[in-house]
């Protein structure tokens, strides 16, 4: 079981000659973990939430929790902490629906030796570790999906999301929702004159530049190549306006290093009533491919 890894365990038991049992088959099988009593599920957690432990022995029934919510109640409290169901003879149908709701293992108290123990909270140990891997890798392809691995921000596939559900709210509460695009001007030429090292440089920066400058629930999004989206809910075509001077300015008196300066070109809309996702972010583009016609480095409404 590789007890020098094990420092400690929890025994959540209220009966005295049971919390015996397990604590002289612990020493039988040569286990040197410290093994911890407590009576009461509130005990229990309150020790967790100060202390760390390697897995938890839980009886079901205790003086102030029993039945299945013991188990989910310990889960909620300490959920990265391997938990060991053990009940009656009576109750094994508590244990079946305790490893279901996340309970690593459950074992019929009468049917326990040291040898099971041991072998049950080993594996308990082993499988949590796997468990918590698993969701972190699952975490991580999620986000990956859904954030530009180049600028941190949403990338279009989420943001597509995002603007279906805001269209939604937008059209059930009656408020306004515009939105901006904006395209960093000549940008061929910095990758040509500076390397896509650079290149990559201003779009990262660029993005944190806007990122600092919209409310909080602004939508920020990479659309593609140095094609941005910000879309802002309760906010009409002129105030989306005003906001996207303001980014326009921000970007042309900024300095992304040794001198080097760059201009956008911003196209804004608002959310009309027959609008759909494409017709909605096709007449943004629009907008902003007539800023570009028009000189760039300006902002055109649609």
């Amino acid at each position: 079981m590789g007890e020098s890894r094990m420092q400690t365990i929890l025994l959540i038991e209220d009966d005295p000659g049971d919390a015996l049992l397990i604590r002289e088959m612990l020493e039988q099988q040569g286990c040197k973990a410290e093994l911890v009593t407590v009576e009461r599920l509130s005990a229990g957690i309150s020790f967790l939430q100060q202390h760390s432990c390697d897995v938890v022995l839980l009886d079901m029934n205790l003086p102030d929790s029993s039945g299945l919510s013991t188990m989910t109640r310990l889960l909620d409290a300490v959920p990265a902490t391997p938990i060991i169901v053990l009940t009656g003879l009576s109750d094994e149908s508590f244990g079946v629906d305790a490893v279901k709701s996340g309970a690593q293992d459950y074992l019929i108290k009468g049917d326990i030796d040291g040898r099971i123990l041991k072998r049950a909270m080993f594996y308990a140990v082993e499988r949590k570790k796997l468990e918590i891997a698993l969701k972190q890798t699952r975490d991580l392809f999620e986000r990956q999906a859904r954030i530009d691995y180049l600028t941190g921000i949403y990338n279009r596939l989420m943001f597509s999301e995002l603007l279906e559900a805001e269209q939604q709210r937008a059209r059930r509460y009656d408020t306004e929702l515009s939105l901006i695009m904006f395209d960093l001007d000549h940008f061929k030429n910095v990758n040509d004159s500076y390397g896509h090292n650079i290149g990559d440089h201003v779009l990262k920066e660029a993005a944190q530049l806007i990122l600092d400058n919209i409310r909080s629930h602004d939508i920020l999004s990479r659309w593609g190549g140095e094609e941005f989206m910000v879309l802002t809910p309760k906010s009409d075509q002129n105030q989306a306006g005003i906001l996207a001077e303001k980014l326009r300015c921000l970007i042309e008196a900024h300095d992304f290093g040794d001198g080097l300066h760059v201009t956008a070109s911003f196209g804004v809309t608002q959310l009309k009533t027959d609008d759909r996702a494409d017709s909605f972010t096709a007449r943004a583009d629009q907008a902003m491919y007539l800023a570009k016609q028009n000189g760039r480095n300006r902002i055109e409404l649609r």
